[in-house]
């Protein structure tokens, strides 16, 4: 996930990192990267243990910086901000943005078997915010569709069921996907 904040060219410093609520500025703990003209500084104790290896941050051109967060987890939802200070009138300016982050939270049966002619419920649950709508798919058809979760549901299963199916949660955050691999035990 990449954050971008533009700016004016004559810039001492930016910071991003975790904002502090209720005011405009970042955690006294919570810098993630440090940027000055001469590149990134390495501050002590160091970035929080739980950002550790997944944080960057460069000039990306003059006016621009760009910080990045990787291997995102739901623990990673949270408001970031960025701190730049003018480097001829020694102004401070405070910007932030709010991570969003969409989970596929319970998936009744990632790999199934059922006998033929039996019923087949199995839903797919997701959170995030704003609330995702879930879609089963199979074979680019939707099966079914729900807010926050979604039941596939066949009332008698053939052998014509089997094979892979897709549970997507969407929203503004992103899309998630599981597949579930449905095996129908034929009679004989």
């Amino acid at each position: 996930m990449n954050f971008t904040w533009s700016f004016s060219a004559d810039v001492e410093w930016v910071d991003w990192g975790l904002k502090e609520s209720g005011v405009k500025d970042i955690k006294t703990e919570g810098t993630l990267v440090a940027l000055r003209p001469t590149g990134p500084v390495r501050f002590f104790p160091g970035v929080p243990p739980a950002y550790a290896g997944r944080v960057s941050g460069i000039y990306s051109s003059p006016g621009e910086a760009i910080f990045t967060l990787s291997s995102i987890t739901k623990n990673d939802e949270n408001v970031y901000g960025c701190k730049i200070r003018s480097g001829s009138t020694f102004d401070t300016e405070f910007d932030y943005a709010r991570l969003l982050v969409l989970v596929i939270t319970n998936l009744t049966a990632l790999n199934a078997s059922y006998n033929e002619g039996s019923h087949l419920n199995i839903s797919c649950e997701a959170t995030g915010k704003p609330d995702p709508e879930i879609w089963w798919i199979r074979n680019g058809n939707v099966k079914s569709y729900g807010s926050g979760a979604a039941h596939l549901t066949i009332n008698k299963i053939s052998k014509e069921d089997a094979g892979m199916y897709t549970c997507r949660a969407n929203n503004s955050a992103g899309i998630k996907e599981k597949l579930l691999n449905l095996v129908i035990n034929c009679e004989s």
